[in-house]
């Protein structure tokens, strides 16, 4: 159509030059015909001139854009060489598309073939709008020329492009038929700047999809290992760019057998995807789940609506790819407001996520600026995707790097090997690497050790001898011959505790366990071990194994290690190798009455100073022991000559007596001192302490602040008057010791509440023995565990025959048992008394254990502890005679009693002293403070009672109620009770209407005892 229209022209050329009259006339004619024609006829335009060197044109701004000028167009061509201007028309390809027209047109100035591509890129981010984008479609429909062939149509997914042949000289209109409503980019390129223009693009667009790959790789892979959410979040996002930069850069169509023009579908897609990626990888990261439900729901209910964009890309790829470069915007508002507000509230994961959205907060920003047409040009677009691609690798670094940091330790991709454990288990239990390099002498310590110690780095990575310099003096001979011995043995363990020297000279102990694999060249042996810190535990064991043979008062030597050094004099002496050992028992006159009248502290504060007193006087090879109580005991090992010795117990003697001023008043102390000199008769330490006290006791019952000299005719004296370690034995085993039972009644009701159980020693010369008679011999001699085994035994049984006979629900009869310091602080005690509960299976509180106050004084914290163990098991507590000693009330609130016993001595003097009764009232009071009961001990009287029950006391116990009495007395009066409370129960059975009397177990008698005094011992 083209040729037809340009041979028209010339013959009307040539007719109009033969006719030249008629001109004007078919010029008006014509002209009249143009106007009518306007909308349809394009004027000429100027050809564009190509030049050879000239790798790119934009055609766009230069060619010349017709709209709405229906399906066919007529248009001047652009001036020949000549200067001439046709005419050419074109068709739509499509009838009835009144498609836009792009007319440009070229000139060849050159003497030789130009050949060019016209290339309109399908889809470009520059401009393609936000709400409604311009996606992926066909740009040009056709292009034809003015003269010559139709250009040829190249093939590509990304570009319409048409191959432009222009001869030597020629200038050719070209007339592009638009396909979209939206003017394409039209640029005309050298064919081999723009192939090598496009293998340049791909090799950058190769370089980010390959980051992007292997960084979403890495973070699915890694979340095999370590299952934490943020990682598959992460590497949504990473994927979702991957999609994205596929579709983008043309690859999507080479890897599915996808069709150009379902691209845009995909690109809407992907970009819903990447959006959606984001709101997920904002929920997990900063774990909204942990936030209100409201909140957590809202999330969701975002999530589920940016995936939806994904479907609604396949309906409407416009409207999906709108709303999701819209919400990345709503997105960046929120993941900063979160962000902000978490940081701010000290949450790290939000810190460790600033750099990364502050990032994204810039890409967004230049994204928006070129979408809507601000910023433009390749080089703006690609540093855009390069940018994603970096907010996807920093978003991965720092999700990696918060995982692996958080977690407490360097990167694991899987369980830890034997290895790691073994690692983790030594720098977990303090220890440090200890290594001895045998042919180079060298000995190499963990750093840790150096700082422990105070030393530079490298101090004790040092050869042996060097080493051993900073180890203690006692040590190092130690230590070099162990080391010796791995050397003879080719390898072996090494075990050694030593001492290295710290910074400011003191010592730190440390443990050593090595081991040197056997090797026959002992050139190439090396050990290797852990080496521990131990300062602490070797102070602990010191510290034990200083009070189990110390005094822990004074500090003195104990009992245990007095006698020790006693037995050692004894046998150096009979071997010749020293002096005769001379001891010396020093016993304090009235004492007790001393912690009566100024309270435990202040007597403990005395028995110190009198040790003070006492070791100024002695040589270091002489020994000061505290024996118990108020009794010491001297060892002269330095003095052998009696002058000597005389003169030195005088020395003590008056040191004893100097005045203590106490509250402004001069207490003035003396002893009862014993001396016995080895004469080679005493063959054991025991029987050289007994000769001592005997000659205690001479001097004691010779009155107050006396010496006395053990000869041998005390012996025999002191020994007919005290009772014998073995006649106490074989009393136990004949059963000459029994247990007497004293009532205890409950005053509120002159009810039988329970027994106290009391010994007695029916000695088969002596008679009947007193406690005090014989119990301090048995905790001299040991035997006290074993008595105190066998009374808790026989009042266990009793009590359990009394539940039988008398049978209570409520508020059953128990039994009270005095325990010894000796017992209470015994190892194996507590598990005595729990087996002795459970086989008596008596009902719990049944055995109450009386205990004095000065005994759980002693050790108040280990009390404490034996006490609540006590409790727990189902045995009640009970302090002893309390208010005949310091009674200490900060200490009473801490101890588990359930019962505080008053002394006889406040109740009996309390018609005497007119304070006394407000001094009982006021422990009464206390006690119910504390939720404690009260038993008052010494009850008398009727009046005794009445005034106890008017303070509230709740149990009584004394004369007035019954004296103590033997098992079977007990027996007897329980079965009495028992018919008692029968008959009462017949009786009311018989009555139901009357009024009940009280019943069997309480006797209405305020004139008399409740319980009827049964014959039995005259003593308590």
């Amino acid at each position: 159509m083209a040729k037809t229209n340009a041979a028209s022209r010339e013959e009307a050329a040539a007719f109009w030059r033969k006719r030249p009259g008629a001109g004007f006339r078919v010029a008006c004619v014509v002209f009249l015909v143009l106007a009518m024609m306007a909308p349809g006829l394009a004027r000429a335009i100027e050809a564009i001139p190509v030049e050879p060197d000239q790798p790119r044109i934009d055609i766009t701004t230069k060619g010349e854009l017709y709209e709405g000028r229906g399906d066919r167009l007529q248009i001047e061509t652009a001036p020949g060489p000549d200067g001439y201007i046709g005419r050419m028309a074109v068709q739509a390809s499509t009838p009835g598309t009144n498609p836009g027209w792009l007319v440009f047109a070229l000139s060849n100035p050159t003497e030789e073939r130009i050949v060019r591509w016209l290339v309109a890129p399908r889809y470009t981010l520059a401009n393609s709008g936000v709400l409604r984008p311009e996606l992926d479609a066909p740009r040009i429909a056709a292009v034809t020329p003015s003269l010559g062939f139709r250009p040829e149509p190249l093939k590509s997914d990304r570009a319409d492009m048409f191959r432009l042949n222009l001869e030597p000289g020629q200038t050719v209109t070209y007339a592009a038929e638009l396909s979209s409503a939206h003017v394409p980019r039209l640029s005309l390129w050298d064919p081999n700047i723009y192939q090598a223009k496009q293998q340049d693009r791909m090799l950058f667009n190769g370089v980010l999809l390959g980051i992007t790959g292997l960084l979403a790789i890495f973070l699915t892979a890694i979340f095999a290992a370590n299952h934490r959410a943020i990682f598959p979040a992460t590497a949504l996002v990473a994927w979702a760019a991957l999609v994205y930069f596929c579709v983008d850069f043309g690859f999507w169509n080479k890897l599915f057998p996808v069709g150009p023009d379902r691209t845009a579908v995909y690109r809407a897609a992907a970009e819903a995807g990447l959006a959606a990626s984001l709101v997920l990888f904002l929920y997990t990261f900063l774990r909204i789940g942990l936030w209100h439900v409201w909140i957590k729901t809202a999330f969701w209910v975002w999530i589920a609506a940016q995936f939806a964009l994904v479907a609604v890309a396949i309906i409407d790829p416009q409207t999906a790819a709108g709303l999701a470069r819209a919400s990345t915007l709503v997105i960046a508002g929120v993941g900063t407001g979160l962000i902000a507000y978490f940081a701010l509230r000290g949450q790290d994961r939000a810190m460790s996520l600033i750099p990364s959205w502050m990032l994204l907060i810039v890409w967004l920003l230049g994204a928006s600026m070129i979408v809507i047409g601000k910023l433009s040009g390749e080089v703006v677009v690609s540093g855009l995707v390069a940018g994603l691609v970096l907010i996807v690798v920093l978003l991965g670094f720092t999700v990696t790097q918060f995982a692996f940091r958080t977690g407490g330790g360097a990167v694991s991709l899987g369980p830890p090997s034997l290895v790691q454990m073994k690692s983790l288990a030594v720098d977990g239990s303090g220890t440090h690497v200890f290594q001895w390099h045998a042919g180079r002498d060298m000995i190499t310590v963990a750093s840790e050790v150096e700082t422990e110690l105070g030393l530079d780095p490298g101090s004790l990575s040092v050869p042996v001898d060097e080493f051993l310099q900073h180890m203690h003096a006692s040590d190092r001979e130690r230590f070099r011959l162990m080391l010796w011995s791995l050397q003879e043995k080719q390898g072996g363990d090494l075990q050694i505790d030593f001492r290295l020297r710290r910074h400011d000279g003191t010592y730190l102990w440390y443990d050593l366990k090595a081991h040197a694999a056997p090797n026959e060249n002992v050139r190439l042996l090396r050990c290797v071990g852990l080496m521990r810190d131990v300062t602490s535990l070797k102070r602990s064991h010191e510290r034990l194994m200083h009070d189990a043979v110390h005094d822990s008062l004074t500090g003195l030597p104990n009992r245990e290690l007095f006698m020790d050094r006693l037995q050692g004099a004894i046998t150096r002496a009979a071997e010749g190798q020293s002096h005769r050992p001379t001891l010396m028992f020093i016993d304090i006159d009235r004492f007790k009455n001393v912690n009566k009248s100024f309270g435990l502290v202040i007597g403990d504060s005395m028995l110190l100073t009198l040790g003070r007193r006492l070791g100024r006087h002695l040589n270091p090879q002489d020994t000061l022991a505290r024996l118990g109580g108020d009794q010491f005991a001297i060892l002269l090992i330095s003095e052998s000559d009696p002058h000597h010795v005389a003169t030195l117990a005088e020395r003590v003697r008056r040191a004893l007596r100097t005045p203590m001023k106490i509250s402004a008043k001069e207490i003035i102390l003396t002893a009862s001192i014993g001396i016995v000199v080895h004469d080679g008769s005493q063959t054991t330490a025991q029987d050289m302490l007994r000769e001592g006290e005997i000659a205690m006791l001479r001097a004691k019952r010779g009155g107050a602040d006396r010496i006395e000299i053990f000869n041998p005719a005390m012996r025999g004296e002191d020994e007919s008057r005290l009772p014998l370690e073995s006649e106490l034995r074989m009393a136990l085993d004949r059963q000459q010791i029994s247990v007497l039972y004293q009532p205890i009644t409950r005053l509120a009701s002159n009810q039988l509440a329970g027994f106290e159980a009391l010994l007695r020693w029916d000695h088969p010369t002596r008679g009947r023995l007193a406690p005090e008679d014989f119990i301090p011999l048995a905790e001299e001699s040991g035997l006290i565990v074993e008595l105190g085994s066998y009374v808790l035994g026989q009042a266990l049984e009793q009590a359990a025959s009394w539940h039988k006979v008398l049978p209570r629900d409520r508020d059953p009869l128990f039994v009270s048992v005095n325990v010894s310091s000796r017992q209470l602080f015994r190892q194996d005690m507590v598990q005595e008394i729990r087996l002795m509960l459970a086989r008596e299976a008596v009902p719990r509180g049944t055995l109450k254990l009386e205990i004095t106050e000065s005994l759980v004084m002693e050790n108040p914290e280990r009390a404490v502890e034996i006490l609540t163990w006590l409790k727990t098991f189902g045995a009640g507590l009970a302090l002893d005679d309390f208010g005949t000693g310091y009674s200490s009330l900060s200490y009473l609130h801490r101890f588990p009693f359930d019962v505080i016993k008053v002394d006889r001595s406040l109740v009996r003097e309390s018609t005497l002293n007119g304070q006394t009764p407000l001094i009982l009232r006021s422990v009464v009071a206390l006690a119910h403070e504390l939720g404690k009961e009260v038993v008052a001990e010494g009850v008398e009287t009727a009046a005794d009672a009445s005034y106890l029950r008017s303070i509230g006391c709740e149990f009584g116990q004394g004369f007035y109620y019954g004296e103590p009495m033997s098992a079977k007395d007990v027996a007897t009066l329980l079965a009495a009770l028992a018919s008692h409370r029968k008959r009462k129960q017949r009786e009311r059975a018989r009555a139901p209407a009357e009024p009940q009397a009280p019943s069997g177990l309480e006797v209405n008698a305020p004139s008399q005892p409740a319980l009827p005094a049964l014959t039995g011992p005259s003593t308590a």
